[in-house]
């Protein structure tokens, strides 16, 4: 897993205990494997409680937030924390020099 990765996932873990992340780069490389390249990352899920928050890169620096497949819906006493798990994810990924 890149620095970068490791310190994201330390960063979310510290703050949310239930936390799951999961990234694939546009090779198919999970974040895991020794071959994932940040620079290619291409989606991110986060696994919290009861939602999923699907993050997917359209574009080298374009990001969607997509709507979970399941029927978990925010509601609106979850945006704030939702909201705080994007800032710590946007920070760590906004250091990366993406490539296509």
């Amino acid at each position: 897993m890149n620095t970068n990765f490791k310190n994201m996932i330390a960063e979310l873990k510290a703050t949310y205990v239930s936390l799951y992340v999961e990234a694939m780069d546009l090779n198919g490389q999970l974040e895991y494997n020794k071959k994932f390249d940040e620079r290619l990352l291409e989606s991110l899920e986060v696994y919290y409680k009861d939602h999923t928050i699907f993050i997917e890169r359209e574009r080298m620096n374009n990001w969607k937030i997509c709507e979970p497949v399941d029927e978990d819906c925010l509601r609106t006493y979850d945006f704030e924390e939702v909201g705080k798990i994007l800032n710590i994810i946007m920070k760590h990924l906004n250091k990366i020099d993406l490539k296509e």
